[in-house]
């Protein structure tokens, strides 16, 4: 079963249960899947994980505003929507496992800070749904000064 036919099957669920907020989360991320399914794009082409992964990190965005606006309710409702936004992404790897991914793409390609960018790329195409690209940035940034 892919990502858009377990939402759609979970939407159901939700809606029999009247559940708002899960119910809103998920047409939301069903909405942005069809968006992508009608971008023109083949459909082998088109991943469903990516869709939803940035459906999370425009409520990501949005929750930083929310915190720089002093707005705690909104705050506490877009952590609860990241929650069940989160359920449909693959688990992302601890702090500990990507900064030790990424000192071992160091040592063993010997990169200078001049090839981050390559180092970067490396890393993103081998664990990109696995790992936070800014976690990994910090890391290289930390790794390639030493």
């Amino acid at each position: 079963m892919n990502l858009k036919e377990r939402v759609t099957e979970e939407l159901k669920s939700a809606m029999k249960a009247q559940d708002k907020l899960r119910t809103s989360v998920l047409r939301m991320i069903l909405a942005d899947i069809k968006i992508a399914d009608t971008s023109g794009k083949p459909k082998d082409q088109i991943d469903y994980v990516d869709v939803a992964r940035g459906y999370c990190k425009k409520l990501k965005k949005s929750r930083e505003e929310y915190e720089k606006l002093h707005l705690p309710e909104k705050v506490k409702e877009l952590d609860q929507e990241i929650a069940i936004v989160e359920e449909y992404l693959p688990k992302q790897l601890s702090d500990d496992e990507t900064r030790k991914i990424v000192n071992e793409v160091i040592e063993a390609n010997k990169y200078t800070a001049k090839e981050m960018g390559v180092a970067m790329k490396l890393i993103m195409s081998k664990h990109g749904g696995e790992v936070d690209g800014k976690k990994v940035q910090t890391f290289l940034k930390e790794g390639l000064k030493s």
